[in-house]
């Protein structure tokens, strides 16, 4: 079993955008049994409020004819770097956040989620920025080259 965890800020727009879009390309391509895929936050305030996905997120998913079900934000934990094998953070910020909760990246398993593609960079948060659809297309241009890699890496 392959363990993908994206994580965002708060866990209400950007990780669970991905974690979707990933869940879904999988399962088109007859994977889904061989992965286990959720997301996290770095905060935890929106945990604290047990926070939806926010209304932009799920109305691009649901644009794009993504499925996805009802999720909670929650905050990244040390022991989910022990249980992943892949940590995706969105941005820079992240990753800082990341590795003061649960230590450093000793097993390199911490990446930004664009870092697979051909053009390295974050992804900006929509709830600043509004831009949801610019979010849609970074994931699945991160998702997409996650999966190729992950694809080579296993033979799958």
């Amino acid at each position: 079993m392959i363990k993908v965890l994206f994580v965002c800020l708060g866990n209400i727009c950007r990780s669970p955008m991905a974690e979707f879009v990933l869940k879904q390309m999988v399962a088109e391509k007859g994977l889904a049994d061989n992965f286990e895929i959720d997301s996290a936050a770095t905060e935890g305030y929106n945990e604290m409020c047990h926070a939806g996905i926010h209304h932009g997120t799920r109305q691009m998913l649901k644009s794009m004819h993504i499925p996805f079900e009802e999720h909670y934000s929650r905050r990244i934990r040390p022991h989910d770097y022990a249980y992943f094998d892949y940590i995706l953070a969105m941005d820079d910020s992240n990753i800082e956040d990341i590795q003061s909760l649960v230590g450093m990246d000793t097993e390199h398993k911490i990446y930004r989620l664009l870092d697979f593609t051909d053009h390295p960079r974050n992804i900006k948060d929509p709830w600043y920025t509004g831009n949801f659809d610019r979010t849609y297309e970074d994931s699945v241009e991160g998702c997409r080259a996650l999966l190729e890699k992950i694809k080579q890496e296993y033979d799958l």
